[in-house]
């Protein structure tokens, strides 16, 4: 599996309201208002999205950032198996079975933070993804007889 990371929507507090939508009690967010591209050229691990492209507080009732407009970390991830079987006698035969996830051990990261209201956090990965066969390297290794 190789792909782009997901499409992430920048946030902001829902204590910034100026439009008054009770968003706080709703369960939504805020969105806040995009002045420039929030997706670095060389993102790291301590600064995926720049921050100063963001408003916190919209200007209107609700923030311009469109949704979807960061994208996250991509997914690097190769999983294999190999299976053979060889004839022991006449009716007994062995099975040598193999298989692995992530097999380059690729560390993929999780996706940031994208709360605009909290630069201490914003754009900082904290963590590594651990499913579908991006996490560590896994391995299973089988023998099996059968008569």
């Amino acid at each position: 599996m190789w792909q782009t990371g997901p499409f992430l929507t920048p946030i902001t507090s829902a204590s910034y309201d100026p439009g008054n939508l009770n968003l706080v009690y709703r369960g939504a967010f805020q969105r806040p208002d995009c002045v420039g591209d929030g997706n670095l050229s060389n993102p790291t691990v301590g600064n995926y999205f720049n921050l100063g492209a963001f408003n916190p507080v919209p200007s209107g009732p609700v923030g311009n950032c469109r949704i979807g407009s960061l994208v996250g970390p991509g997914t690097v991830a190769i999983a294999g198996g190999l299976s053979k079987t060889f004839a022991v006698g006449e009716k007994v035969h062995m099975k040598f079975e193999s298989t692995f996830t992530n097999l380059p051990n690729h560390l993929n990261y999780a996706p940031p933070s994208t709360d605009v209201s909290s630069p201490s956090t914003f754009g900082k990965i904290t963590s590594v993804q651990g499913s579908e066969n991006a996490g560590n390297r896994t391995g299973q290794v089988a023998l099996r007889v059968e008569f």
